[in-house]
């Protein structure tokens, strides 16, 4: 297999069933079929039953189903989006493996250890084992209720507490709740094989040029492709958005007894998803420990033939650095210096964290128009900024 061909997500038994039924043809939008098939299947059976049962909207129940945001926000948002995004994301994270095969990171002699991790990664990408494991944990838990203990006493679209389970919620529970958790957890696998790929990575001898542009030894492209997993903050938050709206509009909860849940869902699920990229901080713990030590002595040298030459009068070595009246090179090498001392051990840039944490606060600004109307939010912003 090619270095330059790898790719993280086209592989699998889903893959191979969607291969082999004719789907994977060149112009056609797959992502975008599969999503509104996928949509119409968990989505449009719910709606159905709920309008003929006449809990679909109204107030012949307490929670219809249109006002259940729990659902909505997992089906109709995070589902699709999971989707939607796995396309651009294998794009991406290919080009994060080409790079690394192609910048040179990798030393002659341990080519044959790279592409025998590329090997076993596409051997553990195509193996029908985890996929199979993964169908079997979505099907298994099979709830009576749809919702969280918490609104289960109150009556909904599923049906109400001691009766029996509605036809939506038999659809819920063996169609639509298994098709997302088989969804989510096939970008949780494909995420632990980047994990382990980067902890293979980390293992061989790598050159690392600390004075390198980005701060971070040549690698901070690795924080760009980890940028891609952001996909599993967003639908993590919407699902967290769905279910505070559920208990801000059904149990009489405040924002106040919620933020810190919410903050640390941000705070947490942003470390989880950038926490692979630790894995790498060795290797450039001992580049820059390298580099400062190599350039420190090279530095002491270059200073002692610049005093020599403009303090002392006396003429320089030709072979030195500075080897002209003009004293740019030691500024030149201090500018390099100062790249050095100031790389990077995490292969990654304040960007990366600062996406990613908005990437996971962004699906919670819903919850603003539930805690306080539009007149509210807009005299509140005018007194901020006046």
């Amino acid at each position: 297999m090619s270095k330059d061909n790898f790719s993280l997500m086209r592989g699998g038994a889903v893959h191979r069933f969607l291969s082999w039924s004719g789907a994977l043809r060149p112009r056609l939008s797959l992502s975008r079929v599969i999503a509104v098939l996928v949509v119409c299947l968990v989505f449009l059976p719910l709606a159905v039953a709920t309008a003929l049962d006449g809990t679909l909207y109204g107030t012949h129940v307490r929670i219809t189903l249109l006002g259940d945001y729990a659902l909505t926000f997992r089906m109709l948002g995070a589902l699709p989006m999971l989707i939607l995004s796995a396309p651009l994301a294998d794009h991406l994270l290919r080009a994060a493996i080409r790079q690394f095969s192609r910048g040179g990171f990798v030393r002659a002699d341990e080519q044959g250890k790279f592409q025998h991790i590329l090997d076993a990664a596409k051997r553990m990408r195509d193996s029908w084992v985890p996929e199979v494991l993964i169908l079997v944990l979505a099907i298994l838990p099979v709830k009576k209720s749809p919702h969280m203990p918490e609104l289960a006493h109150l009556s909904s679209w599923a049906g109400s507490e001691g009766e029996a389970a509605s036809w939506a919620a038999l659809w819920f529970g063996h169609v639509s709740a298994p098709l997302f958790r088989f969804v989510a957890m096939l970008w949780l696998w494909r995420f632990l094989l980047w994990i382990w790929m980067l902890w293979k990575f980390s293992r061989l001898q790598l050159n690392l040029p600390a004075p390198h542009p980005d701060g971070a030894g040549g690698l901070a492209f690795l924080g760009n492709a980890q940028m891609r997993f952001s996909t599993l903050a967003i639908a993590g938050s919407l699902i967290v958005c769905g279910s505070c709206i559920n208990h801000l509009l059904y149990t009489g909860a405040t924002f106040s007894s919620l933020h810190l849940l919410l903050g640390g869902y941000v705070v947490i699920a942003s470390l989880l998803l950038l926490a692979p990229l630790l894995l790498m901080t060795p290797s450039l713990m001992q580049a820059k420990r390298h580099a400062l030590g190599k350039y420190g002595i090279l530095g002491h040298r270059a200073i002692g033939h610049f005093e020599q030459r403009w303090k002392r009068g006396e003429p320089a070595d030709r072979s030195s650095l500075i080897d002209s009246a003009n004293p740019s090179a030691l500024a030149d090498f201090a500018a390099v210096y100062a790249t050095v001392s100031g790389m990077f051990v995490v292969p990654m840039t304040r960007r990366n964290l600062v996406g990613m944490l908005v990437a996971a606060a962004l699906p919670l600004v819903p919850l603003v128009f539930f805690v306080m109307s539009l007149d509210e939010l807009a005299s509140k912003l005018v007194s901020i900024l006046v």
